[in-house]
């Protein structure tokens, strides 16, 4: 593996670096190569805001990047190595992202985001399938040029922070449990890039058809085919208490953590046909014995009902007779460290 990096200090700064490897199995003969591996990206800048201004508000908190990978992939055998045959099957790409965000506050108290992502894809080789009625089957042949796909997606966010403190009085040994919320509702979008895919004959009767995209097998993957449209909601939760300290000498009250976490879960598709809901996950933490010991639980429940086959129903657990959820997974995961020096620092104790 070889590999050469460099930053250029323009304004904005950008960077490249260059990887080539080579990886060979001497028992099998085979060789992959990366001939070479391009990276290059242009630091993030914020096109809306004076240089030296405070970013505040929707318009001058919008920032964005520029990144570029590019990738020649080489897999041949040893006695095929640099000749025309290694550098006819190479597959070659360029992955261009350019990714577009903000974030601002809503009547003080509602952080909200939002962003957008673009990403281009060259390819050199793409593929094309039709039926071979003399060999009756699917034949797929390389059609060399260039040729490129481009995909977006959106995705929103907003959420604040509530604090809440329980009193239960200075004489009392547990003084007040403070309880921290972060509910959030995030939105994301994907449209469908079917333009980009094309139906070929899957047996000789014309009759079955299927879909498949000129780009498959890319070095980038291909674009996606499938409509998006998601809601998704989560709250995490923190709970702390204040307490008496058994060091009579502390006049201040000790803190510890009751959890660490507590978090809730789930999603809900717009577009689906059915089962719109996402199981909820549930997971959270604590630490006992002065932070020696650490538990972390997790479960998630599911909304939706089951057939006598096991298979999720587009039906209510509550409305088949069951609970409001059901839950489908549950663990616990707990571990204890132990070191030396704390058997230590009890024997200097009892010596006292």
């Amino acid at each position: 593996s070889i590999s050469y990096s460099t930053t250029f200090n323009t304004v904005p700064q950008a960077n490249l670096s260059v990887t080539a490897t080579h990886s060979q199995n001497t028992q099998t003969k085979q060789i992959n190569m990366t001939l070479p591996t391009l990276q290059a990206s242009i630091e993030r800048i914020f096109p809306f805001a004076p240089k030296h201004e405070v970013k505040k508000g929707f318009l001058k908190n919008i920032n964005l990047q520029y990144n570029l990978r590019g990738e020649n992939r080489i897999a041949t055998t040893d006695s095929l190595f640099f000749k025309r045959e290694m550098f006819r099957d190479a597959l070659t790409g360029f992955e261009h992202t350019i990714p577009v965000s903000t974030n601002f506050k809503i009547f003080k108290y509602l952080s909200a985001s939002t962003s957008f992502n673009y990403r281009e894809v060259w390819q050199f080789k793409t593929i094309e399938k039709a039926y071979n009625s003399t060999s009756n089957q699917v034949i797929t042949s390389d059609v060399g040029g260039f040729d490129a796909f481009r995909t977006y997606n959106i995705s929103n966010s907003i959420g604040t922070t509530i604090y809440g403190t329980f009193n239960f009085g200075e004489n009392k040994k547990i003084k007040s449990i403070r309880h921290v919320m972060r509910p959030s509702v995030s939105h994301s979008y994907a449209p469908s890039f079917s333009k980009y895919y094309d139906t070929y004959d899957a047996d000789g009767s014309g009759t079955i058809r299927k879909d498949y995209t000129r780009f498959e097998g890319g070095v980038f993957g291909a674009p996606n085919n499938n409509y998006s449209n998601n809601i998704g909601f989560s709250l995490s939760n923190t709970f702390e208490a204040k307490v008496t300290d058994n060091d009579s000498t502390k006049t201040e009250p000790k803190k510890i953590m009751l959890l660490n976490n507590l978090n809730l879960s789930s999603s809900y598709d717009i577009v689906a046909d059915s089962l719109r809901w996402a199981p909820m996950r549930i997971s959270g933490g604590t630490t006992l014995f002065k932070q020696k010991m650490n538990i972390n639980f997790a479960t998630t429940l599911d909304p939706y009902s089951i057939d006598n086959n096991g298979r999720r129903m587009d039906k209510f657990n509550i409305d088949n007779g069951g609970s409001l959820f059901r839950m489908t997974s549950a663990n616990m995961t707990m571990n204890f460290t132990l070191v030396s020096s704390d058997f230590d620092k009890d024997e200097n104790d009892k010596n006292k």
